[in-house]
């Protein structure tokens, strides 16, 4: 890891003046939680060379039918299958185990025990950072973890090696203080009665497209965050996978891997990022298939050089 020099950071293209404003104060806490994330968090170095893949949300657990994620584990091992061959970095952006309805990591781990093994070859070629989110919480432990022996962080930013441009990649929770401030109520919720409702079948166990979804209070909170400190801002948690156009606010959202046959995620690589969507596709020739959202934007144009 490199020293961060955690000095204002300019975009090429400007944004509105109105965008930066004085918060209110649920605004100001929710910054408040993000800048102590971001002054925590480590530091990895890259370059135009470098290829950087990111899910969220992929709520990993006990294999039973209020396992969102089994259906699209198949899908989800395909698609880092391929980023592994390619030679990605694979950052996870948090709530990939869902240990509010479990209480034990070791039964999301045995149940899943391919897609951690793939983490272990990553990490093996120092190829992999896993984020903290929301519903990562294990007892108490809100800031860093330990999984299957992988360290686990709440944020880490993306320090580019020759224009000194960062990005902040964190799991985005912490400006929704229901999934954060209060948390235990929230978790206590979710294992006690949302759990039994998908059990009986009286609740979805998998949300709706999040491509579909519109846009979470919450979501003002981080793109103003980005606004004011003035740095790129990459994110899970809302579901809804997002992009900056040049001159907007940098906010970036990965989305994410509950809806059946389909993975959402950014790519960086050629000194660019895109939204990319996977989809299971069995009665085809290719049963799986990678597909571009839009087209990649150059992450240099977001901010000026060092």
């Amino acid at each position: 890891m490199v020293a961060l020099d955690r000095q204002t950071v300019l975009w090429d293209v400007p944004f509105a003046a109105s965008q930066k404003r004085a918060p209110g104060l649920r605004e100001a806490l929710a910054h408040r939680r993000l800048d102590a994330v971001y002054q925590a968090a480590p530091v990895l170095p890259f370059d135009d060379s470098s290829r950087l893949i990111f899910f969220s949300d992929c709520h990993r657990g006990d294999n039973t039918r209020v396992d969102a994620f089994r259906v699209n584990e198949a899908l989800f091992l395909h698609a880092l299958e391929y980023y592994y061959a390619k030679g990605f970095t694979y950052i996870e952006v948090g709530d990939g185990d869902e240990l509010w309805k479990n209480r034990r990591f070791e039964t999301v781990r045995a149940a899943h025990a391919p897609v951690f093994n793939l983490f272990h070859r990553f990490d093996e070629q120092q190829r992999l950072q896993l984020l903290l989110g929301n519903h990562d919480i294990h007892g108490n432990l809100r800031q860093r973890m330990i999984k299957d022996g992988l360290l686990v962080h709440e944020g880490v930013i993306l320090q580019h090696k020759h224009r000194g441009q960062h990005i902040f990649v964190t799991h985005g929770h912490q400006a929704d203080a229901k999934s954060d401030m209060f948390y235990q109520i929230s978790r206590m919720a979710v294992r006690n009665v949302w759990r039994r409702l998908q059990w009986l079948h009286l609740a979805p166990v998998a949300g709706r497209n999040g491509e579909e979804r519109a846009p979470r209070p919450y979501e003002q909170f981080l793109t103003s965050w980005a606004a004011n400190r003035q740095c790129m801002l990459i994110c899970g948690h809302t579901h809804r996978p997002t992009e900056a156009r040049y001159g907007e606010v940098p906010y970036f959202n990965t989305g994410h891997c509950l809806t059946p046959g389909i993975l959402t995620g950014l790519e960086i690589q050629n000194g660019e990022i895109g939204l990319v969507r996977w989809r299971a596709t069995p009665h085809s020739a290719t049963p799986f298939q990678r597909e571009t959202m839009s087209v990649p934007r150059r992450l240099k144009y977001f901010w000026a050089s060092d």
